[in-house]
């Protein structure tokens, strides 16, 4: 009997985890009722899985760890900045007049949002990215749109209910995200927040636009965003390996580089 009820345990918990990395600013109230367990064994749950490292303590929730060195903001910013500026030159060269977009965040979309402050084309942004709106502010041809909840300080964005809820009540032309990996299963990310955030865009959006540098080809982060049939056009700095290459082909995904 012990060793079922260990097992009971752990399916529960693997169930939680499956929970978080849906919705992750999903609360304990709710994912009490979702596996139909009292709230206290929902916080103890959360212990132990923050014991093991698998999940990170969040005001009325938590949030799944990424998996692997994950570097900060800053240091991510300094890695290959002119591959990725050329990606966000052509990505703003694709953009239409009077187009509603959503932006993710990233330190790439914070490069897109520096082209796009400067664009002489009408468009409404709406993101939630700090750094973005705050560096799409003060061109007069944009409208900017910032999503409010949770705030990452470290990250620079919003995250969680309120933030995805806002999200949902948007339609857009044009989502534009940013991924840690690229690969023949699709586009993944090690970010549950992030993951969780750009599949609402790509929900509300008409299209999509994956800006990704070549040195993310082949990698595959912890979680799944798309497959590659969802995707509608990626842009990066150079052309990816034949394999990849032939599969986005077969997709109808429109590749563009410099």
């Amino acid at each position: 009997m012990a060793g079922l009820g260990a097992q009971k345990k752990a399916d529960r918990r693997n169930k939680l985890l499956e929970q978080i990395v849906q919705d992750p600013g999903i609360m304990i109230r709710d994912l009490a009722e979702k596996l139909n367990v009292s709230r206290e064994t929902i916080r103890r749950d959360f212990d132990a899985l923050c014991d093991s490292g698998q999940l990170q303590r969040r005001y009325g929730g938590a949030v799944v760890v990424p998996v692997g060195n994950i570097l900060s903001f800053e240091a991510r910013q300094d890695k290959h900045v002119p591959e990725r500026k050329a990606i966000a030159r052509l990505a703003h060269d694709l953009l239409r007049d009077d187009q509603v977009i959503m932006l993710a965040p990233g330190t790439t979309a914070l490069l897109f949002a520096l082209e796009l402050s400067e664009t002489k084309k009408h468009l409404t942004v709406i993101t939630n990215g700090i750094r973005e709106a705050l560096t799409l502010v003060n061109n007069d041809n944009l409208r900017v749109v910032l999503a409010p909840g949770d705030v990452d300080r470290l990250e620079g964005f919003a995250w969680g209910h309120e933030a995805t809820e806002f999200l949902s009540r948007y339609n857009a032309d044009l989502a534009v995200f940013f991924a840690d990996g690229l690969a023949l299963g699709g586009v993944s990310e090690a970010d549950s927040r992030t993951a969780g955030m750009v599949k609402t865009m790509l929900r509300q959006s008409e299209k999509n636009m994956l800006l990704i540098d070549h040195f993310r080809f082949g990698q595959q982060g912890l979680l799944q965003i798309c497959s590659l049939a969802d995707l509608d056009v990626v842009v990066s700095d150079c052309e990816p390996d034949p394999e990849l290459n032939q599969q986005l082909l077969n997709n109808d995904v429109a590749f563009h580089c410099p």
